[in-house]
Formats: structure tokens, sequence, C-alpha cells
């Protein structure tokens, strides 16, 4: 008879062989699955640095902005005092703070020369701010979407086009992203919170002296600090920025105001005749600044690409970005405090001033936002397509950036070519060149002590050595001549850039034609020098000459 088999459990266990350990992971795979923060951002930095030299363009920005922060330098280098050298009075400067200006004078100081290498002062900046983005992001313990956000900014196309403009809003940015590194997840106690307490403290202060739009920055860190009860670093930090900003604005109101505060309250602050806003001007102001924001400068900085597509993925951004700054709110750092402050303030700020250049340092808080918001979302339906959703959301938007810079790559080399090749502003439009080209022909071709009316006096003071004043904004013949009078200006550069100078100038000239001569004229007739005659006075205070009897100008006697 068989025997039957013994049952399962009544079979003698045998001893089950252990499985081979799994070798340890060598130094690479480790640095590959854990990389280091500071070597990622190391490495994102260099690869902005890379495509912001590829774009890189040497010819001076127009905006005027720049050529004040250089004479401001000068006159930090050259007479020890913060003074406007450009204007025929020089006064006491009260508009720009004095950071930007003090880089650009240490600058000179180590051998800058140029306008490139103010340039490249900005573009390290830039290069700072993009590596502090991740270090910020990867503190908040989402290393993936550090790496996804501040890779984004680094090749953000128009982020490449800010990052060498010769303007303080780039080392803003930088300043700033590095008080929201410092103060994220500030512990308390040891040596080391201890000194990123104080590098958020010195960021703060540099950030407020580069931008008066820093003050959401300070606010924001000061009403952190009182949340969470720290007074001790709350009265540090305020005993540091406060005295300082006090002397600041004492030296604004001795001088007659912060010309920023008046410019604010203007409807439109090239033209004050238009009034100072009321309520309802203030909600137009905020819905234009929306559509501005929204519908153009953040697609110009994501893609320099303001399509009506782009406008609809700008607005679904700025959606993702609301629900994940509000998500953020159940523990809110300095950042939550800051992005609606300084949100805000671009809102109410005038509208023909915004641009990308304002909205970049909150540029990458939106995109972190809208990021948190997205994975929070997804991983309400499914979390495990967080991952791939992201990887190809940060996928499309990189590939949509690949046109413009590789456009912005070959324009920007043709520029070096030709400033290389001594033509140093042939990139510049046909209205500009004619402009400098007066600007350079006055430095040696008007008596030392001549005061210049011009769209652009501290653009003008740089490459013609002369000071001036902006083209009065009055057409009233006796303002005009009024403002000539007490700032001993007997020039005035009539252009054609962006029509305010005709706009304004334009009816004193026709209806006192024989107040003025010329002294100069470019080829086409683009750009002219004109002088007030000696008798202008009697001229532009006596009747208006008829249309048809007016007369050309005459030529200016040879000095």
């Amino acid at each position: 008879m068989a025997r039957r088999p013994a049952p399962r459990s009544a079979r003698p266990a045998q001893a089950r062989r252990p499985a081979p350990a799994a070798p340890p992971p060598g130094p690479f795979r480790r640095l590959l699955r854990h990389p280091p923060a500071a070597a990622v951002a190391i490495g994102l930095g260099l690869l902005h640095l890379l495509l912001a030299l590829a774009v890189f363009d040497p010819t001076v920005f127009t905006g005027g902005d720049n050529a004040a922060y250089l004479s401001l330098a000068h006159s930090l280098l050259e007479r020890h005092a913060y003074l406007s050298i450009w204007e025929p009075l020089t006064p006491p400067h009260t508009q720009y703070p004095p950071v930007f200006p003090g880089m650009i004078a240490i600058g000179l100081l180590l051998g800058v020369k140029s306008w490139v290498g103010i340039k490249l002062i900005v573009v390290a900046c830039s290069t700072v701010a993009v590596a502090f983005t991740y270090l910020w992001l990867r503190r908040r313990r989402r290393p993936g979407l550090a790496f996804g956000v501040a890779a984004l900014v680094a090749i953000s196309p128009g982020v490449l086009a800010q990052s060498h403009l010769e303007l303080s809003d780039v080392p803003f940015w930088a300043f700033a992203m590095l008080a929201l590194w410092a103060f994220e997840r500030l512990g308390r106690g040891s040596r080391r919170q201890w000194l990123r307490f104080g590098i958020g403290v010195v960021a703060v202060v540099l950030a407020y002296f580069t931008r008066s739009a820093g003050l959401p920055l300070v606010v924001a860190v000061l009403a952190w600090l009182a949340w969470r009860r720290r007074w001790r670093q709350l009265a540090i930090l305020a005993a540091v920025i406060l005295p300082l900003a006090f002397l600041w604005w004492l030296r604004g109101h001795l001088q007659g105001g912060s010309e920023y505060v008046q410019l604010f309250w203007y409807i439109d602050p090239y033209r004050p005749a238009l009034g100072t806003i009321g309520i309802s001007e203030l909600f137009h102001r905020i819905f234009a600044n929306e559509r501005a924001y929204l519908g153009s400068s953040l697609p110009v900085l994501l893609t320099e690409q303001p399509t009506s597509f782009l406008g609809v993925v700008s607005y679904a951004i700025a959606l993702l970005a609301i629900y994940g700054w509000v998500m953020r709110l159940r523990r809110p750092q300095v950042a939550e405090l800051f992005f609606p402050l300084y949100v805000g303030l671009l809102f109410v700020w005038p509208e023909v001033w915004a641009g990308e250049r304002f909205l970049l340092p909150a540029y990458p808080l939106i995109l972190a936002y809208a990021g948190e918001g997205g994975v929070r979302l997804l991983r309400r339906v499914e979390r495990r397509a967080v991952a791939p959703v992201g990887f190809a959301a940060a996928g499309i938007l990189a590939l949509l950036t690949v046109p413009a810079l590789s456009s912005d790559a070959d324009a920007a080399g043709m520029c070096r070519d030709q400033f290389r090749a001594g033509a140093t502003i042939a990139c510049l439009d046909t209205p500009w060149q004619a402009y400098f080209e007066i600007a350079q022909w006055s430095r040696s071709g008007l008596p030392a002590n001549a005061a210049v009316f011009s769209r652009k006096p501290r653009l003008f003071f740089i490459y013609s050595g002369h000071r001036g004043l902006d083209v009065p904004r009055t057409q009233d013949p006796r303002e005009f001549l009024q403002a000539a009078r007490a700032n001993r200006v007997g020039y005035i550069v009539v252009d054609r850039l962006g029509g305010l100078t005709l706009e304004y100038f334009g009816p004193i000239l026709s209806a006192h034609p024989d107040a003025f001569c010329l002294v100069r004229a470019t080829s086409d007739g683009t750009a002219a020098l004109l002088q007030l005659v000696p008798d202008a006075a009697a001229r532009l205070l006596g009747p208006a000459s008829p249309a048809s009897t007016q007369v050309g100008l005459g030529r200016c006697p040879a000095p």
C-alpha cells in the first residue's frame, strides 16, 4: 500500500537561504539620487549664465534709468555726494536708492569702462537670482518642484532678455530671492540659524535700497517675525532698517517730496495735464495692469511670444498660483506675505510703466505657486499622475522657449559683431541713432556750460557731457520760457522718440518759430538741435505767428 505524502505542515522545516544583500549604492549613484542642493544651484546658475551670454546684446538700453545710475555712480566717486549731476542745478538726488549706483561705482573702481561691464554686473546678479530661486524652493522640501521652476526660470527668454539690461530690477530680484531663502523655515537658537538671519537682514536692506518697490519685502519680513513672535529678531531688523529708511525718506522730504510718490498719483506720469487719479481711475488702473501683466508680460517672460494661446496659458498659471498660494497660507512663510504685497503694488502702479522688468521678481513665485497648486490638484485625482504630468508641463513650456532663444541668440550675435566693428548703436532704431548722433556731436560742438532740453536728458548727459532736463510738459510758451530761465537752458533737441517732444514742444515751435534757430540736424532730418535766440523771451511772449506767415528756422550764427 502506497504511503501518503506527509502533510505540508508535518514536513521538516528547511532553512531558507537569505536573499543576497544588495550592494550599497556607489557614490555616483547616491549623488544622482540625492544631489547636494549647492551643486544643483550652481549647475542651474551656470546654465543660465551660458544662455545669458549667448543672447547678450552690448547695445545701450535706451530707457534712461541706466544713465541715471551711471551718473549717480560718477557723483559718488567724483563728488563724494549723491547728486543728480545731469541736471543744470545738480540737486541732491531722491528718486533712485543708492545700492545699484554703488555697485556700478565699485565696478568703475575695478576697471569697468563701458556699458558692457555694467551689463555683466547685471548678468552676474541674474545668475545669483536663479541659483537662490532653486535654494529657496529646495528649503520648502519640494526638490522636484524646485528644480523644475528654477530650470524654467533659467531658460525663460524674457528673463534672459532682462539679464543684460543696465537696470536695478535684476539686482533687486537677486537680493529678494536671497532674503526669501534666508528666512524660509528659519530656526531658532543655533549659530547657523543666526547666520542665516544675518544674511536675511543684509539682503532685505540691500533690496529696499536697490528699488523703492522693495518696501513690500520689508513689510513682509517684519510682519512674519511679529506673527511668529520672534521679538528679538524683529527688534534687530527694525533697529537696522527703520533708521536708514527714515533718513532716506527725510532726504526726499526736505527736497520737496519723493518723485515716485508724486508721479504715482498722475493718471499718466508723462502727461501731467491729464490730472491725478481718483477711486474710479484707480480701479481702471488695476484692471488695465491685470490685463497687461497676465495678457502680455507673463507670456513674454515665459516665451517672448504674447499670443492668444499663451495668454490663456498665462491666466491658467495665475489661477493655479492663487490656489497654491492659498494652500500655503496654512503655514505661511515670508514668501506668502511678500507675494500679494508685491503683486498688489504692481496692480496699482501707473499702467504706462507696466512691463516684464517689474514682474520679474514675482515671476519665480508665480511659477512656484502654480506648480504647487497643480501638484495638489493632481493628488486629489490621481497621485501617480503627479510626476508624469509635471514633467510633461515643464517640458512643453521648455520647448516653447526654443524658437525665441534661437532668434535672440542670432540677433545678439549680429549686434555683437557690429559692436566689435565700432558701430556701437547700429542695432538701435533710426530715431535713436539720430538722437545719439546729436548727443555725440554736442560734446565738442556746444559751449562747455550749455544746458539742453531733451527727451532723455540723462542719456544725453552721458553721451554729450552737457547737463539738461526733460522737455517741459507744457504747450504754453510762457511756462516753457520759465522752465528754460529757471534752469539756464538754452538748447532743445527735437526728436521722434515716441512723440512726446513734438506733442509738447511742437505747438510752441509752430507758433513762435522766430524764437529758435537751427544748430544741427541729422542728414535725414530725424533729429535736430535748436537754440533759443538772444531775444527769445520777447518772441515767445509776443503774439503767435499766423500759420500762413510762418517761416522756416534760420541757421544759428557760428560761435
